[in-house]
């Protein structure tokens, strides 16, 4: 009987450790997306882009890069020329975080991207990993 309160005790730390960290990886923030005529508007890159520690630059050039668009950052706003449906920019979205934020080890997004000569490693600062990720 013992080692059943034991195994429920191990259980219960185990699910104080992990909880906070799955809901951590629920704080993704949302994109603001408007289509006006001829362009495409994500109204809140900037905001996302300091939450997930990346340069907005950055952000920019890979939505650029998969839409195959020209666009510029206008402050907070990433401007796109070209109208895409919110499905399409969202898709791109997931894209980007599963390739340059999300940790693969633990899942985390507390993520650090680091240039390291020719290569970007991506660093977990929630585990310690290193994984090193395609440039753009």
């Amino acid at each position: 009987m013992s080692s059943e309160k034991e195994y429920m005790d191990l259980l219960e730390r185990a699910y104080k450790v992990v909880t906070p960290k799955a809901q951590r990886r629920a704080e993704i923030p949302k994109l603001e997306v408007q289509n006006l005529p001829r362009r495409t508007v994500i109204a809140n890159l900037g905001q996302i882009a300091k939450r997930l520690n990346r340069d907005p630059s950055h952000v920019a050039k890979f939505f650029q890069k998969e839409l195959a668009v020209p666009g510029m950052l206008d402050g907070d706003a990433l401007i796109l020329s070209g109208e895409r449906s919110p499905k399409v920019v969202e898709a791109v979205y997931e894209r980007y975080l599963k390739y340059y934020v999300i940790c693969p080890v633990c899942g985390s997004i507390d993520t650090l991207l680091q240039r390291e000569g020719r290569i970007y490693v991506l660093k977990c600062t929630a585990c310690g990993a290193s994984t090193p990720v395609k440039p753009l």
